[in-house]
C-alpha cells in the first residue's frame, strides 16, 4: 500500500509539473499564501487560526488546497499543518487540530465517541454539523462537500457527501489532549473510519474497502485558499440506548420504538441480553437488529458485560477450519458443560501452498484458566475467539469469557450447536483428570 501511494504521488507530481509548473501535493506541506493567511487572521481576530462565533455557534478556519488531481485517491478532506499526508488530502488546515477542537468545544458541540473496532464501535458517534466552504477569492459562493469531492460509489452505496458530517471530537490521550494534534496522519476530517479524526462522514467506512472511492471533483492549484465554517444547531440529537432483551421478548414493539425515535434523533444502540436468554434466541434477536443497523438506528459497541450483537451472527462457513483465512482460538462447551480450549496450529513446512492444520485441544474447568491457555500458544497476533455451545445454553453462562480474556481478545463469535456433539479430543489429560 505504501509503495502504491508513493508511486501515485510521483505520478501526480509529474502531472503537476506539466499543468502548473510545480510539484503537486508533497508529503510534507508548507504554507503557500502566507500573506493572505496573515491578513485574514488579523482582520478576523483569529486565535490560533480559528474564528469562534459563540452566539452563532460557528467555527471558521482557513485551508489550502494540496493540488491533488481528479484521479488521485483522497483519503482526507482536511489534515492538520504537521501532517505528512498531503499527497492524499484535499486540503491542509492553517489551524491545528487542537485549535479547531477547542473551537468546537467553545460553541457547545458535545464531544462524541470515536470509532474503535477493538471495542466494536464502527459508527462515528457525535452531533451533526453543517460545513460551508468559501473560496478565499470568491467568498460570495458557498460550496459543500459534494461541490469539492467526487464519490465514485454514490449511486451504489448512497450519497454520503450530502449528509452532515459527524463531530466526534477525535480520540484523546490520557491527559485529554487531541491525538490528531501530534500523531500522524493528524486528521481533522478523514474520509474513512479513523478514531483520531475530529470529523467523520456519517457511516462505516473501512479504509481498505473505500480506498479510491473519493477524489477531488476538479484540480485546484496547490495553495488555493478556502475558508471553512462549521455550524452547530445547539440542539443535541444523539440518543444512546441500551436495549434490554428478556427471554421470550416480543421484539416488534422494541424495534418500533427505536425506529420512531430515529425519526428525529441519531440513535446509537447496544443490546443487553438477560442471563437466561438461550443462545439460539439471542442469535435470532441479533438478526432482527441487524436489519435496522444503519437504517436510522446505529448498533454501536457493546453494553457492559455483554457481547457486541454481531457476535451472535457468525458466518456458518467459519465452522470449517479449512476454509478460514486464519485460525482463531476456539472454546467448545459440551452439553454437560465441559469446556475445551482449541488452538489450531498452521504448519507450512510441507510442499503444498495450504498449511496442514494441527488442532490442539485442552480441557479446562474455569474461565479464569483461559488467559494462560491463550498466552501459552504464543499466537500474539490472534485476537479473535470462536465459542461453540449448545443452542439452548443461557447467554449468561458464556459472558464470563469476556472478563476472562478481554482486552487480549477483542472479537468474539458464538456458534449455536443444534445437536449434541463430542467435545474435541484433548492432547493430554487435564490436572483434574490426572
Amino acid at each position: 500500500m505504501e509503495m502504491h501511494k508513493a508511486l501515485a504521488w510521483f505520478a501526480s507530481a509529474l502531472a503537476a509539473e506539466v499543468a502548473f509548473g510545480g510539484a503537486s501535493a508533497p508529503g510534507e506541506w508548507h504554507p503557500v499564501r502566507t500573506n493572505e493567511i496573515a491578513r485574514w487572521s488579523a482582520e478576523r481576530g483569529a486565535e490560533g487560526g480559528v474564528v469562534v462565533d459563540r452566539g452563532a455557534r460557528k467555527v471558521s478556519f482557513l485551508v489550502e488546497a494540496t493540488g491533488v488531481s481528479e484521479v488521485d485517491p483522497v483519503e482526507f478532506f482536511v489534515i492538520g499543518p504537521l501532517s505528512d499526508r498531503a499527497y492524499e488530502s484535499f486540503a491542509v488546515s492553517v489551524a491545528s487540530p487542537g485549535a479547531i477542537a477547542a473551537g468546537l468545544d467553545a460553541i457547545g458541540v458535545p464531544r462524541g465517541v470515536p470509532v474503535n473496532p477493538a471495542r466494536s464501535r464502527f459508527w462515528p458517534q457525535g452531533e451533526g454539523v453543517s460545513l460551508a466552504v468559501r473560496a478565499f477569492d470568491d467568498a460570495s459562493s458557498v460550496l459543500t462537500l459534494r461541490d469539492l469531492l467526487k464519490d465514485e460509489r454514490a449511486a451504489e452505496d448512497g450519497a454520503i457527501l450530502e449528509a452532515a458530517p459527524v463531530a466526534t471530537g477525535g480520540a484523546r490521550d490520557v491527559s485529554g489532549a487531541v491525538v490528531a494534534q501530534t500523531n500522524m496522519p493528524c486528521a481533522i476530517f478523514a474520509l474513512y473510519s479513523h478514531a483520531p479524526s475530529l470529523l467523520q462522514l456519517d457511516g462505516t467506512f473501512d479504509q481498505s474497502v473505500i480506498y479510491g472511492r473519493f477524489r477531488s471533483l476538479r484540480r485546484h492549484r496547490p495553495g488555493d485558499l478556502f475558508e471553512m465554517t462549521l455550524s452547530y444547531s445547539g440542539s443535541p440529537r444523539v440518543e444512546e440506548r441500551v436495549v434490554n432483551v428478556k427471554k421470550g421478548a416480543d421484539l416488534a414493539p422494541i424495534l418500533g420504538e427505536l425506529r420512531a425515535i430515529a425519526g428525529s434523533r441519531a440513535v446509537y444502540a447496544k443490546l443487553a441480553f438477560a442471563p437466561d436468554v438461550p443462545l439460539a434466541e439471542a442469535a435470532a434477536a441479533a438478526k432482527a437488529f441487524s436489519l435496522v443497523d444503519g437504517s436510522g438506528v446505529r448498533m454501536n459497541g457493546a453494553a457492559p458485560g455483554q457481547f457486541f450483537y454481531r457476535a451472535f451472527l457468525p458466518d456458518p462457513e467459519w465452522r470449517r477450519r479449512e476454509g478460514r483465512i486464519f485460525q482463531p482460538f476456539e472454546v467448545h462447551m459440551a452439553p454437560d458443560g465441559r469446556l475445551t480450549f482449541v488452538f489450531v496450529e498452521e504448519d507450512y513446512s510441507g510442499s503444498g501452498i495450504d498449511p496442514v492444520l494441527k488442532p490442539r485441544a485442552i480441557p479446562f474447568s474455569a474461565w479464569r484458566e483461559l488467559p494462560k491457555l491463550v498466552a501459552d500458544t504464543k499466537a500474539d497476533k490472534v485476537d479473535v475467539m470462536f465459542v461453540f455451545a449448545p443452542a439452548g445454553t443461557p447467554v449468561g453462562r458464556l459472558t464470563p469469557v469476556l472478563s476472562a480474556v478481554s482486552p487480549r481478545i477483542s472479537t468474539f463469535y458464538l456458534f449455536a450447536d443444534e445437536s449434541p456433539a463430542e467435545a474435541p479430543r484433548a492432547d493430554a489429560p487435564s490436572k483434574e483428570q490426572r
